[in-house]
């Protein structure tokens, strides 16, 4: 039998059986005191999470706001499907022929940037393509006067 402490005197069987469920009814209260603190700090994470998310929404929204306001912000998202593809159709359009154009630049690189003297040197070329054209057509001849 277990002892009182308080006045050192034997517990009687039933005293002795409540202090039994005193102390069990005590280590389950302890326990579920343990879960309550581990569930209340993951529910302030998650809180803090949740927090943190909605933060980066509102700021999300605030942006997008913002790029509303801006003339052009949201250029192509109003748009339905045929009208994106006639775009598209333009914009290779465009890619095409601003490749043209490079292309025909190209042909005057090297060329001086004065009109005047660009011309003078595109002359001056094609009389040098002139003389080497005789020549090749003179070499030509003489190879085919040497086969006979």
């Amino acid at each position: 039998m277990a002892t009182s402490n308080l006045n050192s005197k034997p517990l009687t069987r039933e005293e002795d059986q409540q202090l039994q469920r005193v102390e069990t009814l005590h280590q389950q209260l302890k326990a579920e005191q343990a879960r309550t603190e581990e569930l209340i700090a993951k529910l302030k994470s998650e809180d803090l999470q949740a927090s943190k998310t909605l933060l980066s929404l509102k700021e999300f929204h605030k942006q997008t706001k913002r790029l509303e306001k801006k003339p052009g912000g949201r250029k192509g998202m109003d748009l339905s499907i045929p009208e994106m593809k006639a775009e598209e159709r333009e914009i290779r359009e465009l890619e095409a022929r601003v490749s043209g154009l490079e292309g025909k630049v190209r042909g005057f690189e090297g060329l001086p940037p004065d009109r005047e003297l660009a011309l003078t040197e595109v002359e001056k070329m094609r009389k040098e393509l002139v003389v080497l054209a005789r020549r090749r057509d003179e070499m030509f001849e003489g190879l085919v006067e040497g086969d006979k």
